[in-house]
């Protein structure tokens, strides 16, 4: 069953830009996976329908949302350059061969091995360009001959603390505004909402970089660490997606008044970007759609009824 997301323009005068003379043949299309790197049953199933995907619905970006690679046990070895062939090239190497780009921020499993440090020197793999973990990215495709970029990828590390993530946070706020994107997705691995399940939403960040999305124009925020697919309804006009489940164990969710669509399911998402919308697919391990739905304005400049953000 479809659902329509139409959200609003408050940052960009969509009317004026989006005139009947102006059309994109073909959207920009990237997919997403959270909570992968498990060397499981799991992973193998989201990845070969990944590939599937791929061959009809031709892409070349995959965001990562942190727990790229888990270690033996939950507390060790997690982002050890050991378990990247076995976590992360006996799935994924095949999409690298055929031109796909995998751009990765760090879980809390990552930072086991040396905080994550190899993972974001190996750049090949995981396309980590900032130092320490988060940086910023734009779709190849333009907007137009005003030469915008229809996309601007913000990745933010959740995972470090003090005076490193004060800096991020500066970081993230000149990014934005300097951002002339049509659309503005930022990613990362802890959420600033989600569906209950065994992880909360994480409030001190949310205190801290929730309002410079609001007023930077940010229309997405994906992120993972609950093992489970999450779409909440807009909040502050800002649609939030959890996706864990990627190929770690699965964790049960339980829907609240400000979620929109969750589901225990090893998945990957998909996401098609045209001017004036974002349709998203969420795709089960089986390969079926479980979750659709266009991202479009007018339904963000909308409160979500019934929705008390906790």
């Amino acid at each position: 069953m479809r659902s329509s997301i139409r959200g609003c323009g408050l940052f960009f005068f969509w009317g004026a830009l989006l005139s009947p003379a102006v059309s994109t043949p073909e959207p920009f299309r990237f997919v997403v996976i959270g909570d992968s790197g498990a060397a499981s049953r799991g992973q193998q199933q989201v990845a070969g329908r990944m590939w599937d995907w791929l061959k009809l619905h031709p892409f070349n970006l995959v965001l990562m949302l942190g727990d790229n690679i888990y270690g033996g046990t939950e507390m060790t070895g997690g982002g050890s350059p050991r378990r990247f062939p076995t976590e992360f090239d006996r799935y994924y190497k095949r999409f690298e061969d055929h031109g796909v780009e995998f751009r990765a921020v760090l879980g809390n499993h990552d930072m086991q091995t040396a905080n994550g440090r190899y993972e974001i020197e190996d750049r090949k793999r995981f396309g980590m360009t900032g130092a320490l973990g988060y940086y910023k990215f734009s779709s190849p495709v333009k907007f137009n001959v005003e030469g915008r970029a229809l996309v601007d990828f913000f990745a933010f590390d959740s995972e470090i603390h003090g005076s490193p993530m004060a800096d991020q946070i500066d970081w993230l706020k000149s990014a934005l505004k300097q951002s002339s994107a049509l659309w503005k997705v930022v990613y990362m691995h802890r959420p600033l909402y989600t569906p209950k399940g065994r992880h909360g939403p994480d409030l001190s960040l949310r205190k801290a970089i929730e309002q410079p999305l609001k007023d930077n124009g940010v229309q997405l925020v994906l992120a993972g660490h609950n093992h489970f697919y999450g779409r909440m309804k807009p909040i502050g006009h800002i649609e939030y997606l959890v996706s864990g489940g990627g190929g770690r164990n699965l964790y049960r969710s339980q829907p609240d008044d400000c979620t929109e669509k969750t589901r225990s399911e090893f998945h990957f998402l998909a996401l098609e970007v045209y001017p004036d919308k974002i349709h998203l697919w969420a795709i089960g391990g089986d390969g079926k759609v479980f979750d659709e739905a266009t991202i479009d304005p007018a339904f963000l400049a909308s409160p979500a009824k019934d929705c008390m953000a906790r």
